[in-house]
């Protein structure tokens, strides 16, 4: 079976997060399907799974690259993965992330929240506005997204609407940081498998991560599941995304030597 083949299979059904109603016609969850579709589905992503052992180990699958040498675990926080399930007709199409990416996500959720609410009417359409001018490329017309001008605000300290929201995380993550649970989270709404959300306390996503991550979902059940205690408060961050990328050393990462890095 060749790449192609897999993928005119499914008819491109790894576009898995469309909603379920669109203008056109309601599309069917994948639970829902006959128990003869899902279990073609379920073979065509075996033979797959098998056709990559010597990239992914035999597991898995995957549109990421992972394990690459040299690569920063802060790029490595998150993989969108497709494994089967063991009742021959599951397919699973996850989407794992550390907990210091939960712990990020919810920050910015709650920076976001609170900065556009202070936000009045008029200046939440200024700062969600988006405008695009017409260009061509390659005898095509297309369209570019024009810059906007920062506006600064006086309720933000002078600052704009992007860089309080900064200042805002670092205090959040000082005097309220959110708890974050190792978790799996099903939803069966995705055309294309079940879907599920994995929390993992490691310090990177990679094959042995995913794996051990497959092998516990397993072990409970292939369920819905929540840590009894939180992750604790020490082994995450206590700077925000931003602060953190920008401590990476961007020479030493292009520099076939690492004296001095």
């Amino acid at each position: 079976m060749t790449e192609l083949d897999f993928y005119e299979g499914i008819r491109y059904e790894f576009q898995v997060r469309e909603p379920l109603m669109t203008k056109r016609k309601k599309i069917m969850p994948y639970c829902h399907l006959s128990r003869r579709k899902q279990r073609d589905s379920f073979i065509r992503l075996r033979q797959k799974i098998r056709s990559e052992t010597p990239v992914y180990g035999g597991h898995f699958t995957s549109r990421h690259v992972l394990d690459e040498p040299g690569r920063p675990a802060l790029y490595n926080q998150w993989a969108d993965v497709y494994f089967l399930g063991s009742d021959g007709l599951t397919i699973w199409n996850a989407a794992i992330i550390t907990a210091v990416r939960e712990f990020w996500d919810t920050v910015e959720e709650m920076t976001h929240s609170r900065a556009w609410e202070m936000l009045t009417t008029e200046e939440q359409s200024a700062e969600a506005e988006m405008k695009f001018e017409p260009i061509w490329s390659k005898g095509k017309r297309m369209y570019r997204l024009i810059e906007k001008l920062n506006i600064v605000y006086e309720k933000f300290g002078g600052l704009t609407y992007t860089d309080y929201q900064e200042i805002l995380a670092e205090e959040i993550i000082k005097n309220e940081p959110p708890e974050v649970f190792e978790s799996f989270t099903t939803d069966r709404s995705y055309r294309y498998g079940v879907g599920l959300n994995i929390v993992i306390h490691v310090e990177e996503v990679n094959s042995a991560s995913i794996d051990a991550a497959i092998r516990r979902f397993r072990e409970i059940g292939e369920t819905d599941w929540r840590a009894a205690a939180p992750v604790p408060r020490i082994e995450l961050p206590f700077e925000s995304e931003n602060a953190a990328f920008k401590k990476i050393n961007y020479d030493c990462l292009n520099s076939e030597s690492v004296e001095g890095c």
